[in-house]
């Protein structure tokens, strides 16, 4: 090949390459209207990018707001006035969502057109929503008459009723997610809670809907933020149920709990007996464990309104780090004082004793170490106590 043949080669290719097309680029629009809201901020968070610190917007004077962001992946935005009460919505590329709603009552009010996914978790958060109302009335109305003649009575309403939202909530879940693995709302799902922000699906339990929505979702989106986040999780929850020893014995209502011994964060040790005549909650957890963290916020409040009243907590750790005990200790303003922990993980020789095989995990014990109960949320201790402590 002659040397002219060959820089005309070489040329073409970098005018070729100097006119390659441009890649395209995709974009999320969201704007809306919140009556009621009139020069306030509207906050958003990304939950596909973890440690973002949300972006604020203002709603103009005609209650209108508006958005627009550049991205290769569908998104999970949280939009919010107040964080407990908030608008969600799962855009896909090259999507124009349009949102209406009414303020304070944003959950209950938001109407959204212009995402398919979007429209689907709408319609699913406000039955949900609703079933946590009627949880939320049923708890006021219990706790107005803690001083009735007829508390037993209403304790046992409030339960059998409660105990029907429950169901029927958990219920319109599981068909949600069994009819749709696919839809990323199916992902949303899976971190629904009930009542008092407890967990209304659990990894352990609960595993085959988690890995039918894991399966689902990465056949059709592999790569994206919101797959590899749920997938990771999923299989870290498997790699856990497989390498962890399987126990034998456990401990059941009616036993007497052994008196346990274990070092605080400060190396002194701690026995369950200095607890004697109490009512105890044994707690197991970790600071690794999201539902043992997300029950934190209720059991400071369990605490408060009984730790004068005859009630304490006795907080074993299945940690490794000290360092991240102690942190999860101050961040989630665990205001006992009877924290403990071996330091060996899953081995902890408490946890072998006792049968746990999986937290959270819990214990009630009365005064004399004889067990209550087992594993009860939040909610369902703050009953029980009421029952117990009169």
């Amino acid at each position: 090949m002659s040397k002219n043949l060959i820089r005309a080669s070489v040329c073409a290719l970098l005018l070729t390459a100097c006119h390659t097309e441009p890649a395209v680029e995709h974009y999320i629009n969201v704007s809306g209207e919140i009556a009621g809201a009139q020069g306030k901020y509207l906050k958003i968070i990304d939950m596909t990018q973890m440690g973002l610190k949300p972006d604020s917007i203002l709603i103009d004077e005609n209650g209108q707001f508006g958005f627009s962001q550049k991205s290769v992946e569908p998104k999970d935005f949280v939009l919010y006035i107040e964080p407990e009460n908030n608008i969600r919505l799962l855009p896909c590329l090259d999507e124009s969502v349009v949102v209406s709603a009414s303020y304070p009552n944003l959950v209950e009010s938001y109407n959204v057109s212009g995402s398919a996914e979007s429209e689907r978790l709408s319609a699913l958060l406000k039955q949900h929503h609703l079933c946590n109302y009627v949880l939320d009335t049923l708890n006021h109305y219990y706790m107005a008459n803690q001083l009735s003649r007829n508390l037993n009575k209403i304790i046992e309403s409030v339960r059998q009723q409660s105990d029907s939202v429950l169901k029927a909530d958990r219920q319109m879940h599981e068909q949600f997610i069994r009819q749709q693995p696919g839809s990323l709302a199916s992902y949303v799902a899976l971190s629904s809670k009930l009542g008092l922000r407890t967990n209304l699906f659990d990894i352990e339990k609960d595993y085959e809907f988690f890995e039918m929505v894991d399966t689902a979702l990465m056949n059709r989106y592999d790569t994206i933020a919101i797959t590899t986040m749920l997938d990771r999780y999923v299989k870290q929850a498997k790699a856990v149920s497989v390498m962890r020893p399987k126990r034998g014995g456990g401990i059941a209502v009616g036993d007497t709990m052994p008196d346990l011994a274990m070092p605080n964060p400060y190396g002194d040790t701690i026995r369950l007996s200095k607890l004697a005549g109490k009512y105890v909650l044994v707690n197991f957890w970790g600071s690794w464990c999201r539902p043992c963290r997300e029950q934190h916020v209720e059991l400071r409040r369990v605490f408060r309104a009984y730790r004068n009243r005859g009630f304490d907590i006795y907080s074993v750790a299945l940690e490794r780090s000290l360092d991240d005990w102690k942190n999860t200790i101050r961040e989630d303003r665990l205001i006992w004082i009877n924290h403990v922990s071996e330091l060996n993980y899953m081995d902890s020789r408490a946890a072998r004793q006792l049968g746990v095989e999986s937290v959270p995990f819990n214990v009630l014990i009365d005064g004399n170490r004889v067990v209550i109960a087992k594993n009860l949320t939040p909610s369902e201790l703050n009953t029980k106590l009421a029952e117990l402590i009169k």
